[in-house]
């Protein structure tokens, strides 16, 4: 028989944890969030090497972003739903091992199809490891710690990885070559593995999430209404900026230096962006939704006629940066104010949803680009960003901060 501080698996439960074991439960899933993010949006920063290696062009290199998504998309559903009542421990650790493998497929790909299946390896890792992740996040906070505090902690790990992640990949591999980039990716998982190995505790759920259970934010109309207009302002965004070092090297002239340091800095002011939100959006997700809406579509409008200049591409790529790095936080918070009791059993298709976001806006903006130009993307996404912003002005007023602590 199990002792009272082991679980019969001889593991421990969570409240047998000590504070410091759960807070560093919780730093490893989210240090996983970031490193499985980053995978996804590497070859964002090295689309021209690894176009100008595999004598591809930057729209079918793109496919590198745009499978992953799809995969991605799939996987967050159907693992959530097939895992039954397995424990989530042993899901997350499986998913980090794939990961690890994914990145060292690509690293060592000989061509430009084992390659890809090395990308479809990453997706289903990032489908199921983000939904499940921030469905637990509440579960693995120590006593005292609310659900969106724990959940703000892993978000910030997939914010970051958002938002530094091309920029740290960028600048890999100007150092080291893009095959390098990926296999370092590849070897920081290696930690964050055996992390989660020895700090994990038990995680059986409560129930199984049933296909039910799926559309909960859907049916609900005022997460509705935030599901539209994050469908519209990410794959404007998406769609962009899979291509911006692409812009930067054919219509700006800049060398590859020069856009890492672009990237790097669209990087620090997206982690300004994110802690932004995380105080503003706590007063009214509305506003500002609305106000990341604007600076979006301001930097979209504004990009191909002003950052071919050193002065007009600090400014933009900064503003821009900055407006993603709210918008995730901002596109979280929204559904936990409107349909808190939703977001769990929920997230599945709420991961799904912003993958697939990710695949379509890369694969439709590399078709775009390679088809019309990089200034045609950037009207047309200037054009989905308003549409989202008119979504949150008239379609969303009557959202409040107050209403989640309103009584369900």
């Amino acid at each position: 028989m199990p002792s009272a501080s082991q679980a019969p698996s001889g593991l421990p439960e969570h409240n047998q944890q000590s504070v410091k074991q759960q807070w560093l439960a919780i730093l490893s899933v989210a240090v996983g969030a970031f490193a499985l993010v980053t995978s996804e949006f590497l070859p964002v920063g090295v689309l021209n090497d690894i176009a100008g290696d595999l004598c591809i062009s930057a729209g079918h290199a793109g496919l590198m972003v745009t499978l992953p998504g799809i995969m991605a998309a799939l996987a967050a559903p159907v693992l959530s739903v097939g895992i039954g009542t397995m424990d989530r421990r042993y899901l997350l650790i499986g998913l980090t091992l794939i990961m690890i493998i994914a990145n060292l497929v690509v690293a060592y790909a000989s061509d430009f199809d084992l390659l890809l299946f090395g990308r479809v390896l990453l997706g289903i890792s990032i489908g199921g490891f983000w939904a499940t992740a921030i469905a637990l996040s509440g579960r693995l906070a120590p006593k005292g710690v609310g659900v969106a505090q724990a959940t703000s902690i892993i978000m910030v790990g997939v914010t970051l990885a958002t938002v530094l992640g091309v920029p740290v990949g960028t600048w890999l591999s100007g150092l080291m070559g893009w095959r390098m980039t990926f296999l370092v990716t590849a070897l920081v998982g290696v930690p964050v593995l055996l992390a989660q190995i020895f700090l994990l505790p038990r995680l059986t759920p409560h129930k199984a999430i049933r296909i039910s259970d799926l559309p909960a934010l859907f049916i609900n109309p005022q997460s509705r209404v935030g599901l539209i207009a994050v469908l519209l302002i990410g794959l404007a965004h998406f769609a962009a900026y899979t291509y911006v070092a692409p812009f930067f090297k054919n219509s700006s002239g800049f060398d590859g230096p020069t856009i890492g340091s672009l990237l790097l800095l669209y990087g620090v002011a997206g982690v300004m962006g994110n802690i932004f939100a995380g105080f503003a959006a706590n007063r009214s997700v509305r506003y500002t939704l609305l106000l990341v809406a604007l600076m979006i579509g301001t930097s979209t409008a504004l990009f191909p006629y002003y950052a071919t200049s050193m002065t007009g591409a600090v400014m933009l790529i900064a503003l821009w940066g900055f407006a993603f790095g709210a918008f995730p936080a901002c596109a979280s918070i929204w559904m936990f104010v409107v349909a808190p009791k939703d977001v769990e059993r929920g997230m599945p298709l709420f991961v799904a949803l912003f993958q697939v976001i990710i695949a379509l806006g890369s694969f439709f903006g590399g078709q775009i680009v390679d088809q019309m130009g990089s200034t045609a993307l950037l009207s047309l996404a200037t054009v989905l960003v308003g549409c989202g912003f008119m979504t949150v002005l008239v379609l969303g007023r009557n959202v409040s901060n107050s209403l989640a602590a309103e009584p369900a």
